[in-house]
């Protein structure tokens, strides 16, 4: 299955999550956005990177869109370690479930988009 997905897809699709999320984290910040939204924005730039994937996947579409939030979130955490955050490995297991589930959601609506 996993030679079947097309990763360029899910790359680009974790690309548009990740700039989308950077954009609306820099319109949270300029009308002083609390916490709530920087979660309910991270969520959306996931969903938005399952969407993207899905929309390029004809095949596994929704496998694809787990993979694409999966890595948007990984690639955060990864920065977010490298940048000295205490991040409890619970919080890391749970988030990345939680990528996976929004991302899927994001392709399971790009799928049906496409029909």
């Amino acid at each position: 299955m996993l030679r079947e997905l097309n990763w360029s897809g899910i790359l680009f699709g974790s690309g548009a999550g990740l700039i989308v999320g950077i954009a609306l984290y820099a319109i949270a910040g300029a009308v002083n956005g609390g916490t709530f939204f920087q979660v309910l924005i991270q969520f959306t730039a996931f969903f938005v990177a399952g969407y993207v994937a899905g929309r390029f996947s004809l095949v596994g579409a929704v496998a694809a869109g787990g993979f694409a939030g999966l890595f948007l979130y990984f690639g955060l955490a990864l920065v977010s370690v490298i940048a000295g955050v205490d991040i409890q490995a619970v919080a890391i297991l749970f988030f990345g479930i939680l990528a996976l589930v929004f991302g899927s959601a994001g392709a399971v609506l790009a799928q049906a988009r496409r029909r």
